[in-house]
């Protein structure tokens, strides 16, 4: 039997799209991240690499960065999605990319029932991507609009009690220890 017993007649299993392999993604990534921001020695390329991050790069930087800041754990869910997003993105582009190009090849070219195939299959396709841009919006203004509030109410924290600090002049106390030890501390 060639291709194995999941690839035999009757075998196949309706489409999920493009959710689950987001959802795969965004969780891989997450133990990843939660790995490499709470671990104490050097970021290694290797590390980064098993990030599934689409054409996204992340850095030792970012990681460090993550490291030091006191809403890491939120911060790195918020990336992990991100970069899952991007990772699935890429993958439904290149996808359709495929289908696209095997459409055009001669044999497939030839019979009226793959090119009707292939352009429906484009078409669910189109309609995956179009939901992740979607989505993606959505968790964009969601995300935006939360971060806006949050900077407005410290604004608001803020003007309700302002802190005033004095400048502090390290010159002039260092020149008025330096009279108090010149006149014997009196």
């Amino acid at each position: 039997q060639s291709g194995g017993e999941a690839n035999q007649p009757g075998s196949s299993q309706p489409g999920t799209g493009l959710a689950p392999v987001l959802e795969t993604i965004t969780r891989e990534n997450l133990e990843q991240l939660h790995k490499l921001v709470n671990s104490r020695g050097a970021v290694s390329a290797a590390d980064l690499a098993k990030l599934k991050t689409g054409s996204l790069t992340v850095s030792r930087g970012v990681i460090e960065a993550l490291r030091r800041d006191p809403d890491k754990t939120a911060l790195t869910q918020r990336l992990a999605g991100e970069l899952a997003m991007a990772d699935t993105m890429e993958l439904a582009l290149t996808m359709r990319r495929m289908l696209i190009t095997g459409q055009g090849e001669p044999n497939a070219g030839n019979f009226p029932k793959a090119q009707e195939i292939g352009n429906q299959s484009v078409d669910q396709l189109d309609r995956e991507i179009g939901m992740l841009q979607t989505e993606m919006e959505v968790r964009k203004s969601i995300a935006n609009n939360a971060m806006l509030t949050v900077i407005e109410r410290d604004q608001q924290r803020t003007q309700a009690n302002p802190a005033t600090q004095t400048p502090d002049n390290t010159d002039v106390r260092v020149q008025g220890l330096e009279q108090n030890s010149d006149t014997g501390g009196r």
